[in-house]
């Protein structure tokens, strides 16, 4: 879990979403980075941004965190991915080649970083 605590994720939130990605993880996929919200006061069930071998996965907790909303792309329907660097934090934008566009924000900005690099 190491490897995915080395740029100030959470590491409770991410011990949570990692345990539910890896029971949906395929044959020979395997978990790249994973990005995790931080809003500027308490943040108790932030969104997080998976990105694996084959596909992007955002994770949106509901229900008060007692529930998660996975909405997945699989590599070949991402068109594009962006992000925009704030005053706290950026916005991180998917782009599928169909559908509605999915942004999340608050990605601090060097996670938001990297999710861009390891998505292109």
């Amino acid at each position: 879990m190491e490897q995915y605590l080395t740029d100030d994720q959470d590491p409770k939130t991410a011990e949570k979403v990692l345990g539910k990605l890896r029971d949906m993880l395929t044959s020979g996929e395997a978990i790249v980075y994973l990005a995790i919200q931080k809003r500027p006061a308490v943040t108790l069930n932030p969104n997080c941004i998976a990105v694996t071998s084959k596909r992007m996965v955002f994770c949106i907790p509901e229900n008060l965190g007692l529930t998660t909303n996975f909405i997945t792309f699989a590599w070949d329907d991402v068109k594009e991915v962006s992000f925009k660097e704030e005053f706290f934090g950026s916005k991180f934008i998917a782009i599928p080649q169909r559908g509605e566009n999915l942004t999340v924000d608050y990605i601090p900005k060097v996670q938001a970083r990297k999710l861009y690099q390891f998505c292109n």
